[in-house]
């Protein structure tokens, strides 16, 4: 039996596929290719040696079957295990460990907890088992991205608008999500020019954590950092050759952290405790527990479309924030306009799922952002999508004026469909479309309920960091291609 896989093939991928991400390169056996079609039918006779690095992976939320062993020998729980329980005979060594929200979310929903409750579960269950010294939440490392983002959003903009290109521009792409940004590398070369190279939050907490002992003279291979990300191609991220300067050991997921509980014979609820002082004693020096184990406004994926056009306003008093949905849940728009007029002073978008990459690209690619953008209208018609929070001015618009994500300044795309609060490492189990679509909405409400909610565009300048050290940029390295392809998972889909 063979299997034809294509470009129309692609689509939206949530569980560990079955395809290698090189079709191109078929040993053995007998292939074809017609028409970027590859007919992959029987193995070689002799198996030969695979040798598959971690960068020609793509995993939205799971790696493919080539590489899935690379992944798993450098970076998982089993490899944590291994490496700590060396570093662990030396006392001087100590264990650092940062966690995403999504992450949290996703344990307290699994074992059905509070958000404070997980949070101070797995605290206590990393200090007890591993002597954890330090752990963080990743919003220190969101707040310096966004604002980076922002910054270098408003700099292209201004400079657009000095060379009188803007009304010809196309969009800014977010390169947050690995998972695009490994797929727009490979298949998509022509489209890198337009990835902002501001690295993820997963990133930038290392290369501060590392900054915070750096400064108070602990030297790097005294401690070991340990992230907990909500989906595989994370792991991707942090094996990037510009990444590996920011202090980041080892990646797991949810998932791998109840594997690891298994095979410890431990029940996670047995580490529950009230102790509260947990959040300030595992805080390195000069982290406010407020801050990094908090949230921000615009989404649970990191928010940096809507904190872009929140800045904008705040540049223009009296504008307000229109939010449009999109013709599917995964695309929504936020459009900043003064009263009574059709041009948008600003506009960023959201966009999640490959379904709706693929329509991104074939926009972005074949035709163009033109300047038919200023004559769009919008009606004021219900409220429907959950708000930005109280205190935000905005206003919600339905259909009648739809998201248009291709003409704006910037969109924050995400591989996976419902963004990250859907990711493959999260405890979402093997789940039909309908029952992960109900628990990525749960997640989202608990997000918006549980976490406190700090203002990245405020506490960047009463942070003070010093960033003038930290590298905070990726390095992209689009493949040059002969024929235009894409990389085709087979999975599950929504």
């Amino acid at each position: 039996m063979s299997a034809l896989l294509s470009e129309s093939d692609l689509n939206d991928f949530i569980s560990p596929a079955l395809a290698c991400v090189k079709p191109t390169q078929v040993s053995g056996g007998k292939s074809t290719n017609t028409n970027g079609e590859y007919e992959v039918t029987t193995e070689p006779d002799q198996p030969e040696k695979v040798s598959i690095t971690l960068s020609d992976c793509l995993a939205c939320s799971g790696c493919i079957t080539s590489s899935e062993e690379i992944l798993l020998r450098s970076q998982s729980h089993s490899v944590f295990l291994e490496n700590w329980g060396k570093l662990s005979q030396h006392p001087d060594k100590f264990l650092v460990v940062s966690v995403s929200p999504q992450c949290r979310l996703s344990l307290a929903q699994y074992y059905d907890m509070t958000l404070e409750a997980a949070d101070l579960c797995l605290m206590n269950f990393f200090e007890t088992q591993f002597r954890c010294k330090y752990m963080v939440g990743t919003e220190m490392g969101r707040i310096v991205s966004i604002n980076k983002t922002v910054e270098k959003i408003i700099a292209h903009k201004d400079h657009e608008r000095q060379q009188g290109t803007a009304a010809d521009s196309k969009p800014l792409l977010s390169a947050v999500c690995p998972g695009f940004l490994i797929y727009t590398e490979k298949t998509k070369p022509q489209l890198a020019s337009m990835l902002l190279n501001v690295k993820s939050p997963q990133q930038i907490t290392g290369s501060l954590i590392k900054n915070t002992f750096h400064d108070l003279g602990v030297a790097r291979d005294s401690f070991y950092h340990l992230a907990l990300m909500p989906c595989f191609d994370k792991k991707l991220e942090a094996s990037r050759p510009e990444s590996l300067d920011d202090a980041i050991d080892c990646v797991i997921t949810p998932r791998e952290v109840v594997t690891m509980l298994q095979e410890l014979g431990l029940d996670y609820k047995t580490f529950a405790t009230e102790n509260k002082t947990l959040y300030g004693r595992l805080s390195p020096p000069g982290w406010d527990p407020h801050v990094h184990w908090a949230s921000n406004l615009g989404g649970s994926c990191g928010g940096y479309a809507y904190q872009y056009v929140a800045a904008m306003q705040r540049l223009h008093p009296g504008s307000q924030v229109a939010v449009l949905e999109g013709k599917n849940s995964d695309i929504v728009e936020y459009r900043l306009q003064m009263h009574g007029s059709d041009t948008p002073i600003a506009a960023a978008s959201e966009l999640s799922g490959f379904r709706n990459i693929q329509n991104l690209v074939r926009k972005l690619t074949v035709g163009g952002a033109g300047p038919e953008r200023t004559r769009r209208n919008v009606t004021v018609l219900r409220k429907r999508r959950a708000g930005p929070g109280p205190g935000a001015s905005s206003r919600r618009v339905a259909s009648a004026a739809t998201a248009d994500p291709f003409h704006c300044d910037y969109i924050e795309v995400n591989a996976c469909p419902g963004a990250c609060m859907n990711g493959g490492g999260l405890l979402n189990g093997e789940q039909n479309s309908l029952k992960r679509k109900q628990l990525v909405q749960a997640l989202n409400e608990r997000h918006a309920q549980e976490l406190a909610m700090v203002d990245p565009l405020t506490l960047d300048l009463e942070l003070d960091l010093d960033l003038k050290s930290l590298p905070l940029e990726y390095v992209f390295a689009p493949v040059e291609q002969s024929v235009e392809k894409d990389l085709v998972a087979v999975g599950s889909t929504w």
